[in-house]
């Protein structure tokens, strides 16, 4: 399960479903990419580190409004629950050594970090009214109100600052803001504003699912900014790759290598072409028509294929060339010049051939692109660098994260009733938290990779 997903990407991104809040129960939209925290972990006191009890895994399972799916699995598995809080465990230790690192001081983990704790109080309190019959976000926050806000001494400096925000880190990075997106945005962070105003006499800010969640987002943007120094810290070395395949044998290519190189022995000694391809090609689409790929132009194909191929002459057979894909032979049968769209000038293209013997059946993410396995083994030493060094800081830090709780709407409203312990409630959106709890550990949520471009 991919909890991450749930999580916060990009702050700017957040403020826009807000909107319909009051509509809809709100999903967990792309999250503010960069952290920063203004409420800290749950803290019992700085020798003591940081402890997330049950009680606060159960608020915030509900206050990150996971899918029915994600709830029923959590609900249902013991090993889910652990690695959702090891998980957690992980991204607050990320989160703790930016902090000592000092990124909180840095303008635009500040300014996200605020806008995160704005965000958090103005979607529950959009929840609170909707359960209590609200129908429209109107009802909930007005249109004088967004006005009446938007008109106040401090608000043009913030909303300035917010825009800016947005245009570098949104959907768009770096195009300008045209004049209506302005104006919907400038309505939809009074919206925010005016509904975490409201919020907070209300009294969300002191409710522990408020803080927990708050806490959350935070540690997340945190981490995520983290992430660069995390890299360089477990970056993997040729030695420590080279041990990994040698344990890994599913990740060892001589096989393949020495098959394809065989393959162009025989093509160069004068053997068809066609006819290998239609023996021993590992390509489907080439099985049976002699690895005819057809007539393709430049950015088609995946760049060392397409490189290759526009390389050769008419009727000449490439080298061994190697892709995500495996490796390939590859044979250039015809070019042409297409004249493009318009009779703008012409684009040159190739019809070629190719045999492709693919990789060992390295294992990888299903819904990760294809990968050299050399690349995946790096990928995975990396992995468990930076856990072992998550770890250690876990340990270090004294961060303790339940590992088992109750999940669903019945146990949160239950959490949310229960008496908190002493000294853990209004506190501002980062109290301390009471209670014996598991020690954690678990996976971290792979990310999803883009999409590549076939092969050839």
């Amino acid at each position: 399960m991919s909890h991450k997903k749930a999580i916060l990407a990009s702050l700017a991104v957040l403020l826009l479903p807000v909107a319909l809040s009051a509509q809809r129960p709100q999903r967990r939209p792309a999250p503010p990419r960069t952290p920063a925290g203004q409420a800290a972990p749950a803290r019992t006191a700085a020798a003591a580190g940081i402890e997330v009890t049950a009680r606060d895994m159960t608020l915030l399972v509900d206050g990150l409004n996971f899918q029915p799916q994600q709830i029923a699995q959590l609900s249902g598995s013991p090993d889910e629950r652990r690695k959702f809080s090891l998980d957690l465990a992980r991204m607050l230790a990320a989160a703790e050594e930016a902090k000592a690192a000092g990124y909180l001081s840095r303008p635009e983990l500040k300014l996200q970090t605020e806008l995160a704790r704005a965000f958090v109080i103005a979607q529950t309190y959009f929840q609170r009214q909707q359960k209590a019959g609200a129908t429209g976000p109107e009802q909930v926050v007005t249109p004088a109100e967004i006005e009446a806000f938007l008109k106040e001494p401090a608000t043009p400096a913030n909303l300035e600052t917010f825009l800016a925000d947005y245009s570098k880190n949104g959907p768009n990075r770096g195009a300008a803001l045209t004049e209506a997106q302005r104006k919907e945005l400038s309505q939809h962070y009074g919206r925010v504003m005016v509904a975490m105003r409201k919020g907070i006499a209300a009294g969300l800010e002191r409710e522990r699912r408020t803080q927990v969640v708050v806490m959350f987002q935070q540690a997340r943007l945190l981490a995520g900014a983290y992430a660069k120094e995390m890299s360089a810290r477990a970056k993997a070395t040729d030695a420590e790759i080279d041990a990994y395949v040698a344990a890994h044998p599913e990740f060892d290519t001589k096989a393949s290598r020495q098959k394809i190189e065989t393959l162009l022995r025989r093509a160069r000694s004068g053997e068809s072409f066609d006819a290998l391809a239609n023996e021993a090609t590992e390509d489907p689409s080439g099985k049976g028509r002699g690895g005819d790929l057809g007539w393709f132009g430049r950015g088609q194909m995946v760049k060392p294929f397409e490189d290759a191929a526009f390389a050769l002459k008419e009727g000449e057979v490439s080298g061994v060339v190697e892709t995500v894909f495996g490796y390939h032979i590859i044979k250039l049968e015809e070019r042409r010049a297409q004249t493009a769209p318009g009779g703008a000038s012409a684009n040159e293209q190739v019809r070629a051939r190719h045999i492709l013997i693919r990789y060992n059946s390295a294992p990888r993410s299903p819904n990760s692109p294809p990968m050299a396995p050399r690349d995946t083994a790096r990928q995975a030493v990396e992995e468990e660098k930076r856990k072992r060094v998550l770890d250690e800081v876990i340990a270090r830090r004294r961060i303790r994260v339940a590992e088992d709780y109750p999940v669903g709407p019945e146990a949160a409203a239950a959490a949310a009733a229960a008496p908190a312990p002493a000294g853990t409630e209004g506190r501002g959106t980062a109290s301390p938290s009471a209670g014996a709890t598991k020690t954690t550990r678990t996976t971290a949520a792979p990310k999803r990779p883009a999409t590549k471009k076939r092969k050839g």
